[in-house]
């Protein structure tokens, strides 16, 4: 639809979305995160599986924490704020603009956004030039959500991703659907930029020895704190053609399977950074498979490393290709 009338800075005409909520939505996302809670308790709690090392009940509070405030849509608006403050000075990328006057506890009206599918330029006709600047721009994105910012968008699939292509060739990445964040705090997103920038700089022994350090009710053993650190390592030695943000996913499998053996439970932030990073690293794989995610990522880690005054680690060289 367009605004009748003038609202805010919006002159009249201006084309707007508007975003309604499910009269019975409240009562089915309450029943959905006491039955996952039922669920992720009962797991944890089978024996000699060592499931409880995964996090998966504090995943689910963490979850729950971050879903349940979205049934007020004020707090998207809310959130669209944030991310247009953080990415004022970004061409590159943007996000609706939330009308506050028009927007209640069940109604979000904001900014219509124009664009097509970030998955469309998948197809053929699409000049690889566009690919390599679409994936540049969106891995730049999420890492400056994750390590500068500490407001990561927390539903990042493709869907949410229009790609605006201007007449002279610009593009632009339009992001929707910002009701799901994730916010740590100092202290949490502190531990966060060094163990992924550990893992980032292959740092294995580090980004083990970090992950022990910051883990709540460890019961690991003297010896397996040490088994942990050194299987982290070998995970990076082993992969040495690539790094952690080419691989996530890959990784975070190996690194939850050293956990569950070893006793180390790990951090649902952790966790949570580390799929925002595997979405976007699936679709950066499907676009532009050769781009090196980690000459992105670096900057970014020593820029976030010197905001929280953390001594730098040893910078692996890079290869670019």
């Amino acid at each position: 639809g367009t605004l009748k009338q003038p609202t805010g800075f919006l002159p009249a005409g201006t084309e707007v979305a508007v975003k309604v909520q499910h009269p019975r939505i409240r009562r089915k996302v309450f029943e959905d995160f006491y039955i996952m809670n039922k669920v992720a308790s009962f797991l944890e709690r089978i024996p000699y599986l060592n499931l409880d090392y995964l996090s998966i009940q504090d995943s689910v509070d963490q979850f729950r924490s971050i879903m349940l405030p979205q049934m007020d849509l004020r707090c998207e608006a809310r959130n669209l704020t944030r991310f247009l403050q953080d990415f004022a000075n970004d061409d590159e990328v943007t996000f609706p603009q939330p009308i506050h006057e028009l927007t209640s506890n069940d109604i979000l009206v904001e900014t219509f956004m124009h664009g097509e599918p970030i998955l469309n330029y998948l197809h053929e006709g699409r000049t690889m030039e566009d690919r390599k600047l679409i994936t540049t721009i969106g891995l730049r994105m999420v890492m400056e959500m994750i390590f500068l910012y500490d407001f990561v968008h927390g539903d990042l699939h493709p869907g949410n991703i229009l790609v605006d292509k201007k007449p002279d060739g610009t593009i632009r990445l339009n992001i929707l659907d910002c009701g799901l964040v994730v916010e740590m705090g100092e202290t949490e997103h502190r531990n966060l930029v060094r163990i992924l920038g550990a893992f980032i700089k292959r740092d294995g022994m580090s980004a083990g020895s970090l992950m022990v350090d910051t883990a709540k009710r460890c019961q690991a053993s003297a010896l397996d704190v040490a088994l942990f650190c050194e299987g982290i390592q070998k995970i990076c030695t082993d992969d040495l053609d690539n790094n952690f943000l080419e691989k996530v996913g890959d990784y975070l499998a190996d690194i939850c399977y050293l956990a569950c053996k070893h006793k180390v439970k790990l951090e649902a932030s952790f966790i949570n950074a580390a799929l925002a990073c595997e979405i976007m690293e699936g679709i950066a794989t499907q676009l532009y498979p050769s781009l090196q995610c980690q000459t992105i990522a670096l900057p970014m880690v020593l820029k976030a490393e010197f905001m929280h005054g953390i001594k730098h680690m040893k910078v692996p060289k890079i290869s670019i290709g």
